[in-house]
């Protein structure tokens, strides 16, 4: 594979910020011809970038859903 394009697969994966970018950049990189090392460090980098969407989805939810805490009860001060 081409270096510049390796590299520009590794940024595109850093700059994902929905689930349809993340399914752009899934799908090129499922489609564009590499090694296999290549593959599995891009896979990989997905794989991490789609579980820290999920995560700051679930965590905005439950700011949204949950209820807050007055700043007397914050974690902080309960100890």
């Amino acid at each position: 594979m081409n270096a510049a394009e390796y590299f520009e697969l590794v940024d595109a994966v850093t700059k994902i910020d929905g689930k349809t970018r993340l399914r752009v950049v899934a799908d090129r990189i499922a489609t564009t011809s590499m090694h296999p090392l290549e593959r599995r460090v891009l896979e990989r980098a997905l794989r991490a970038r789609t579980e820290a969407l999920d995560l700051q989805s679930h965590l905005l939810t439950s700011d949204l859903v949950g209820p807050s805490l007055p700043e007397s009860e914050s974690f902080l001060t309960r100890g």
